[in-house]
């Protein structure tokens, strides 16, 4: 009968050391003292101790009953899966939680279609709406501009305009200004 030590031991099973301590302070595992006086484990019987006496999965490990409290038979998977099935699922907020498979379906969408924008964006085929407002205001502007200064170029070009056609000319480029803006709200 080969004996190992505790690290041994945890090596071999795939655990660690803490996990074969615990399991040894808590009767899962059973320890052989050798001839040094050092407690050691049995290597042929701790695989089939370690199986049926404890649970693979973390937090589930062999805990005992409480006063009055009765430990419930572990169930399989598929029992498990059949019993949850009957019922839908309900979060907090008491909302009906989506299956699995659909909201990975969804994220997934939703990442690839992202991804197109930014391709889009980059190929420049799509820009920001800030952007474009911000172009649109400067070409109103320049536009603006312009012809506010037709009455000033025509007084320039055509010298002998008097002051009363060049006002005429500033009231008429005035009036379309206006016209415009107001057909814009």
């Amino acid at each position: 009968m080969p004996l190992l030590s505790k690290s041994e031991a945890a090596r071999a099973l795939g655990v660690s050391r803490q996990a074969v301590h615990n399991a040894i302070k808590e009767n899962r595992l059973s320890v052989k003292v050798n001839t040094k006086g050092v407690e050691c484990i049995n290597s042929e019987t701790m695989r089939e101790e370690w199986a049926k006496n404890t649970q693979t999965r973390i937090g589930i490990g062999p805990k005992a009953a409480g006063l009055g409290k009765e430990k419930k038979p572990l169930r399989s998977r598929e029992e498990r899966m059949a019993a949850d099935s009957d019922q839908p699922r309900i979060s907090k907020t008491q909302e009906s939680i989506p299956d699995y498979d659909e909201s990975r379906a969804r994220t997934e969408h939703l990442k690839a279609e992202l991804l197109e924008l930014d391709r889009q964006q980059k190929e420049g085929l799509l820009v920001k709406a800030e952007d474009i407002a911000l172009e649109w205001s400067e070409i109103i502007t320049r536009a603006r501009t312009k012809l506010l200064g037709i009455p000033t170029k025509a007084k320039q070009r055509i010298p002998d305009l008097d002051t009363d056609a060049i006002g005429v000319l500033d009231d008429i480029v005035r009036e379309a200004l206006e016209d415009l803006a107001v057909d814009s709200e």
